[in-house]
């Protein structure tokens, strides 16, 4: 069901977009269309490429992961982004969640979480990682 969808990984370590594209596409989740290693050439890629997926890192060089998330929205509302991230701040989580992100990951989950939390989020619903409290006063 989930084959034919399009993603966008943006990080800036290429060893690990190199790995999310390897598992994204050996597991059938769906087909990586582009990657970039900042947010501003992720804003550049969108002009051509847009996807059904975006797997946002938050700590990126140039552009981090919520200035891109909110500048990428704004011109694509129906954008869904997904973030991967290795930081366990609740502010990072409260803030994408207010760029509108659909969910939260974090790097140390394992891959059927992973892919638990893409087939969510494409289909329209929310993830966050086990063990994510946002506290939004």
């Amino acid at each position: 069901m989930y084959s034919n969808a399009k993603i966008v990984i943006v990080d800036d370590h290429e060893l690990f977009r190199e790995g999310m594209k390897f598992f994204i596409e050996s597991e059938g989740i769906g087909e990586v269309i582009a990657e970039a290693e900042n947010g501003q050439q992720f804003l550049d890629l969108l002009e051509n490429n847009i996807p059904d997926l975006v797997l946002m890192d938050i700590e990126m060089p140039r552009m981090n992961g919520l200035e891109v998330t909110v500048k990428a929205i704004s011109k694509q509302p129906c954008l869904k982004v997904l973030v991967l991230t290795m930081f366990c701040q609740k502010n990072y989580y409260a803030d994408m969640i207010n760029a509108g992100a659909s969910g939260i990951v974090l790097k140390t989950s394992g891959k059927q979480e992973l892919e638990n939390a893409i087939k969510t989020v494409i289909a329209g619903g929310q993830y966050f990682s086990k063990g994510i409290i946002i506290n939004q006063e």
